[in-house]
């Protein structure tokens, strides 16, 4: 692919300070051979110091900095306010907590001028606020790594081809498109992504399965394309895993479509909105978790309660819409009916 510029686009609420340190850490990389490269900073509704900041970077930076406000509150507004401004022949996303490595974007840019691919991403390695339990650090924690949105899938170059289903994803931190893919298939869905803020998530996944049905699915894992992503002490607590994965849940029951991609979803039975056949795998998740209590494996009862926790955030989200479509229903019909006996006078 040809690449002669390229736009770092990076989403911002309220971290000014860290901000401050990414915009830092990207004024100060490699240059890019052969490449015109510039920032787009999109502001959603900050109230801190974070338009100050950004005019600091502008002034200092030997490349453009774009300052841009998305007042629509949740992250996939900002991106796709993002990708109307941006320049470049591809889009480099990372976040505002994030530290690339100095070559970071020369490493994005190679990969697709080497490569016939529509993505490429790397390591999210995290950037402790302290040190965290060490439990937290063995393999078999990285089944629930989520909420810390830290990337490592080992040191091996992998091509991402649409034939190979179960290949785990990037997430936003450490993530770079083609253009012209993100323009075709529409940007990412408004209703993912930090709505509202709210840990509504799953617009990094969804937006992989759309380039799926576009036949826009090719991508690269480079682990040597690397960055440092904050995580606070506040994410290290139990309550917080707990409350990441309900709401992933409820990300999750917005997306069943594309999470069951081999189901005709609309002809499955449903009870009270919910396909039948998730009601089946909650229980036996709840058995797992109910077996794993009264042992010693602290770790295994903690993994299998927050898989439970998954499914009651996506069964709450699904019967919240039910009955509110449900309501909705009763509401017409009422209006119909007064509709209807004013005619009949």
């Amino acid at each position: 692919m040809k690449v002669d510029r390229a736009t770092v686009l990076v989403c911002t609420y309220n971290r000014a300070p860290l901000l401050r340190q990414t915009l830092e850490a990207l004024r100060t990389m490699d240059a890019v051979t052969g490449c015109d490269v510039d920032i787009t900073v999109v502001d959603n509704n900050s109230t801190d110091d974070t338009p100050a900041v950004v005019a600091e970077a502008a002034r200092d930076a030997g490349i453009r900095v774009t300052y841009l406000r998305e007042q629509q509150q949740g992250k996939s507004f900002a991106l796709n306010r993002g990708l109307a401004g941006a320049r470049g022949d591809i889009v480099a996303l990372t976040d505002d907590d994030v530290l690339p490595s100095a070559d970071w974007l020369g490493r994005i840019v190679a990969d697709f001028r080497e490569r016939n691919v529509t993505f490429v991403f790397g390591k999210v390695l995290p950037w402790w606020g302290c040190f965290p339990p060490p439990e937290l650090l063995t393999r078999r924690a990285q089944e629930i790594w989520g909420p810390l949105a830290i990337v490592d899938y080992g040191d091996v170059p992998t091509a991402y081809v649409k034939e190979h289903t179960g290949q785990r994803l990037p997430v936003g931190a450490n993530l770079a498109f083609a253009t012209a893919a993100l323009v075709t298939i529409g940007g990412w869905r408004t209703d993912l992504g930090k709505v509202n803020n709210t840990l509504i998530s799953g617009e990094d996944h969804e937006i992989f399965m759309r380039l799926r049905r576009f036949d826009l699915y090719a991508g690269y894992y480079d682990p040597l394309v690397q960055v440092r992503h904050y995580v606070p002490a506040s994410r290290l607590t139990r309550r917080y895993f707990r409350n990441w994965f309900f709401w992933h849940g409820k990300t999750q029951a917005l997306m069943l479509d594309d999470l069951y991609a081999t189901l005709d979803m609309s002809r499955v039975p449903r009870v009270a909105g919910v396909p039948r056949f998730l009601y089946r795998q909650a229980f036996q998740q709840w058995c797992k978790w109910l077996g794993k209590l009264g042992g010693r494996d602290a770790l295994g009862v903690l993994i299998e309660e927050l898989r439970m926790l998954q499914f009651a955030g996506l069964f709450v989200e699904r019967w919240r819409r039910q009955a509110q479509n449900a309501g909705a229903w009763m509401w017409r019909a009422r209006r119909d009916n007064v509709r209807q006996a004013r005619l009949a006078k």
